[in-house]
């Protein structure tokens, strides 16, 4: 493990519980740039993702939450985080469809997900 890297990861966590979300930012980044491993690597892309959302660089927000869920489709946080990222953006519709699915992947819905997953496939 990358100990400058997790080094790097530890102070964002610290900005950012401090509301330092732009003093986060090149923490998380550089954490990531130097190999920040598992299982830290997807916090730290949650974190990054989130605090670009919390100084209103929301595009930048969705992009790295975008390739986050790709690289950890299961991730249930980095899917609700982009969802608000999207929301926070301007594209409602989007974030409401991705938060739905989540819902739909992880709550009993009594026999109706398939149901719930179909409309949340066609939301008008």
């Amino acid at each position: 493990m990358n100990e400058l890297a997790r080094q790097r990861f530890d102070e964002a966590c610290d900005h950012d519980r401090a509301g330092r979300e732009e003093e986060a930012i090149p923490c998380y980044v550089e954490a990531l740039e130097l190999g920040l491993g598992d299982p830290w690597r997807s916090q730290a892309l949650l974190g990054l993702g989130s605090s670009y959302r919390n100084v209103l660089r929301h595009a930048d927000a969705i992009s790295v939450l975008s390739k986050a869920t790709a690289e950890y489709p299961d991730d249930d946080a980095l899917r609700v985080f982009l969802a608000l990222a999207l929301w926070s953006g301007g594209r409602e519709r989007e974030a409401f469809e991705l938060l739905g699915k989540v819902v739909v992947d992880t709550v009993d819905l009594h026999g109706y997900r398939r149901a719930a997953s179909t409309y949340f496939d066609h939301i008008e």
